[in-house]
């Protein structure tokens, strides 16, 4: 889902505003920046029950699991005996349900919490459902006997009883979680989202079916939120660092360019929206630009960019949008709160390099020296006292 802002047209002469412009680029007039409208913080009903995982057990092995979240912990049920029959004839179900039908599993799930109020949301930020789409989950549930899911027996079992019946399973107190990721990359029925717990000492990787990945990650979203931000109104995004690439191995692990944006609470990973071809159009066209702006001031483009922080640049759209639309707009997307990162480190060189480091665990992102060090120093003196950022 692409970020769209609203237009925006200088008070003084009526022209075009780009997005996250503070001067008219027409009459230089200042202009006022718009401040989103933060929507309420939803705290899901506890516990949640997230259908259609796997995790690994072995070199080729895996097993079915449920998703248990609970007020102070995460389980990661293996269902055992009927139960784990049952939750498989109903995956099949929903999922030719929605092939057939046409309707999208994320929306499957979001309007089921429109249906019913206790269910997981599959969006962060309020959504509207069309009539039509309502009355269509409405049915499927009912046909399929939802509302009597096998899955919903763990929300009124204990941590303890569920281990008891299935030693097999894994518990996670809230605690231990440093973060939580993944990727929704599935392009058909049989395919699977990847979603990462990362804890002091270990990187839990569950994989979802059926579009199950995005109540799962809504859900943790929210409930992270709830345990590691401050309960404060506007949060702002005080710098955005963008172009920082994660270089994980080829075809094994993420590999992703990240905006980094800081907040006053958290910093937030966020890709740019867009095809492939489209985020390199608008970067290269950027870069003509800055090209332009460093001759005509007799700077060279790295001198230009290290007294720089960008504020007409395309990443400033994201100042345009809530922390939850951002969140939403992509699966990859994902924070770490203050609170849990210990610094942030950027490294100058030939591959300059940025360190995010948290307790008992690091990530190292390959650095723009054109980019970096304007915003780093803006978000290093909004951020004193709150964060270590070394440049």
């Amino acid at each position: 889902m692409a970020l769209t802002a609203p237009p925006r047209f200088c008070t003084a002469c009526g022209a075009p505003l780009s997005p996250g412009a503070r001067f008219c680029e027409q009459c230089g007039q200042q202009v006022e920046e718009v401040v989103p409208v933060p929507f309420p913080v939803h705290i899901p009903q506890i516990p949640a029950v997230i259908p259609f995982g796997t995790m690994k057990t072995g070199i080729f092995s895996f097993k079915d699991l449920v998703l248990v979240i609970t007020a102070d912990s995460l389980v990661a049920v293996v269902p055992v005996g009927t139960v784990a029959g049952e939750l498989n004839r109903v995956q099949e179900e929903i999922s030719a349900t929605l092939e057939e039908t046409g309707i999208a599993a994320r929306d499957f799930w979001e309007v089921s919490a429109h249906i019913s109020p206790g269910l997981p949301r599959a969006y962060l930020t309020p959504r509207k459902v069309p009539v039509t789409l309502l009355n269509e989950v409405r049915s499927i549930r009912t046909r399929l006997g939802l509302d009597q899911a096998p899955w919903l027996r763990y929300a009124r079992m204990t941590p303890a009883e569920i281990m008891t019946e299935s030693p097999d399973s894994r518990i996670t107190a809230r605690g231990e979680i440093l973060y939580v990721r993944g990727e929704d990359q599935v392009a058909d029925r049989y395919g699977e989202d990847l979603l990462v717990i990362r804890t002091r000492d270990r990187e839990d990787r569950y994989r979802f079916s059926v579009g199950s990945y995005y109540p799962a990650r809504s859900t943790l979203i929210s409930m992270l939120e709830h345990w590691q931000l401050p309960a404060l109104p506007g949060e702002q995004i005080q710098s955005i660092v963008p172009a920082c690439f994660e270089p994980g191995p080829k075809d094994f692990d993420f590999q992703y360019v990240f905006n980094l944006l800081f907040t006053d609470r958290r910093l937030i990973l966020a890709t740019t929206s867009g095809t492939d071809e489209e985020v390199e159009r608008q970067g290269t066209a950027y870069m003509e630009k800055v090209g332009q702006m460093a001759t005509q001031q007799g700077m060279s483009p790295e001198a230009f960019g290290a007294a720089s922080e960008w504020r007409d640049a395309p990443w400033q759209e994201f100042r345009q949008h809530s922390v939850h639309e951002i969140l939403d707009s992509d699966g990859v997307n994902f924070f770490i709160p203050h609170s849990i990162l210990k610094g942030v480190s950027y490294k100058p060189g030939r591959r300059p390099a940025l360190t995010l480091s948290l307790p008992e665990h690091t990530l190292t992102l390959e650095a723009d020296p054109l980019f970096s060090p304007g915003p780093l120093r803006a978000a290093q003196a909004s951020l004193r006292g709150v964060l270590s950022i070394t440049i």
